[in-house]
């Protein structure tokens, strides 16, 4: 009785368990030739990355061949490099999964826009960080876009990015461009 009890528990573990991490039909799942569309800022030591976009200091550059592996409404699983990657959904998020992850990746490396960055947007790029005068677009190409539930819309001269899960640091625009970070 006490073995049937016990067997019953972990039966509706494996339940809830599966429940709350149920697969995500996601268009680019197994595909070819999808690459990241910004720079992401992986914990390389960890290998996870976040939804909330923590800037942290590894750099996985714009363009980086990916092979996701799996999606749940909990997190996804990828590749990049030979090395399997974690990134995880906050529950903050406030776009879909699908809609969230296609800003991320995508199938086609955005080298048009890249390659159109000239002085500050480009070292910034190429350094994945923030840099005094950057447009808009070249700040997303460099870090990524803000958390949605920090800065609901890129219209904003503010944005709102997180270090870690402690510390946020704000973003102020001024004529289009970075003014105070």
């Amino acid at each position: 009785m006490r073995l049937a009890a016990i067997a019953l528990a972990l039966g509706g573990l494996a339940i809830a368990a599966s429940a709350r991490a149920a697969d995500v039909a996601y268009h680019l799942t197994g595909k070819p030739g999808v690459v990241t569309l910004v720079n992401l800022h992986p914990d390389e030591k960890a290998k996870r990355l976040y939804s909330v976009n923590y800037q942290l200091d590894s750099l996985m550059p714009a363009c980086t061949k990916v092979n996701i592996l799996s999606v749940t409404n909990k997190h996804m699983e990828f590749e990049a490099g030979g090395t399997k990657y974690e990134y995880v959904f906050h529950d903050t998020m406030k776009d879909p999964v699908a809609k969230h992850l296609d800003k991320y990746f995508g199938t086609a490396c955005p080298r048009k826009k890249i390659d159109s960055l000239t002085g500050v947007n480009k070292q910034g790029f190429k350094e994945g960080r923030i840099l005094p005068g950057m447009t808009k677009d070249a700040v997303v190409l460099a870090a990524g876009y803000p958390p949605e539930h920090a800065t609901p819309s890129l219209e904003s001269n503010t944005w709102k990015y997180w270090r870690n899960k402690f510390a946020t640091h704000s973003i102020v625009f001024q004529g289009g461009k970075v003014a105070k970070r």
